[in-house]
């Protein structure tokens, strides 16, 4: 059994390899039960959040799980299983998987919303979720232009200005979340308010705006006002059912009254068929929970990878079949 650190992974990793991975996972037909969700055990002293997932393909399945102290810190582990022989042969730091996975698939999903044109793009948050979307983004879309908001006046001029230098582009620090919105063909959400309170409106946004909503996963975390939900066309999730039933934002709109069952797509929808968003018109909007679906199907090509470039560490551990 090997062991793969973080760094070791995203020294293997490229961005246009992990969206197309992402791309094709959710372009499969799915396994029926092969991603059953998030199992989450809770109590005083923190969480722990386990998401088990049998790709269509490949050679491995496995279970990511996510350990959350009471005082806010977080730590990743993918356990990685051989199909045939049930085989425990790869453990692997999940940190920068769990960075890569969800700006790949997000990329991934506005790639198949709109096309190739290019970009003029609004970031919510300046933290690692939204350094790595721009970098995904960037790997295969042209943004034009570059508007920035988070609640930190010097940390989002750093942001800007460090973009800015990075892709040769305008990048503007603004000093309200509506100002950085203002125009932007594409809004990527990457980051929750104090006090769980939306932080983009409908009114805020173009005819024909693109959004990512990234930073909201629970019943208790918002991101979007209602008023977003009910201006788009289109939404698409990489988990409908669980979106409805299981996020903040959504279960907001539905108290209100809006209706947006009739609009909810799934990613792998989308993906087995990207002409079905020729005929939509309007706000289209992709809302990412996370799978252990993409965790597991990413470290699969990571961890081969790793292994071609002679990185890991091989643990005398071995599991006893009955």
């Amino acid at each position: 059994m090997i062991f793969l650190s973080s760094e070791e992974t995203r020294s293997v990793s490229d961005w246009p390899s992990a969206i197309e991975c992402m791309r094709a996972v959710y372009e499969a037909s799915p396994e029926p039960g092969g991603t059953p969700g998030r199992l989450v055990a809770t109590s005083g002293n923190g969480s722990l959040r386990c998401m088990p997932a049998i790709p269509p393909a490949g050679r491995l399945l496995g279970t990511k799980q996510l350990v959350k102290t009471r005082d806010g810190r977080v730590s990743y582990l993918i356990s990685l299983f051989d199909r045939a022989s049930g085989e425990l042969v790869f453990l692997v730091d999940g940190l920068a998987i769990t960075a890569m996975r969800t700006a790949a698939t997000t990329t991934a999903a506005l790639n198949l919303l709109d096309g190739p044109r290019e970009i003029d793009l609004a970031v919510l948050g300046s933290g690692l979720e939204a350094t790595m979307h721009i970098e995904a983004l960037a790997a295969v879309r042209t943004i034009r232009s570059l508007a920035v908001f988070s609640p930190t006046k010097e940390k989002r001029d750093v942001f800007a200005s460090t973009w800015a230098d990075a892709l040769g582009i305008a990048a503007s620090s603004c000093d309200a979340a509506a100002d950085a919105v203002a125009g932007a063909s594409h809004v990527v959400a990457a980051a929750r308010s104090h006090g769980e309170r939306p932080i983009l409106f409908g009114d805020w946004l173009g005819e024909t705006a693109v959004i990512a909503s990234i930073g909201s996963t629970l019943p208790s975390q918002r991101e979007l006002d209602v008023s977003v939900i009910e201006r788009a066309e289109l939404i698409v999730a990489d988990d409908p059912d669980e979106l409805a039933s299981q996020t903040g934002d959504m279960l907001a709109a539905r108290e209100a009254g809006i209706e947006f069952a009739s609009k909810l797509r799934s990613l792998h929808e989308l993906a087995a068929d990207p002409s079905r968003v020729a005929t939509v018109g309007g706000i289209r909007l992709f809302k990412s929970l996370g799978s252990g679906l993409q965790d597991v199907a990413l470290a699969e090509q990571l961890a081969f990878r790793c292994v071609e470039a002679g990185l890991g560490r091989t643990l005398g551990v071995e599991l006893v079949f009955k």
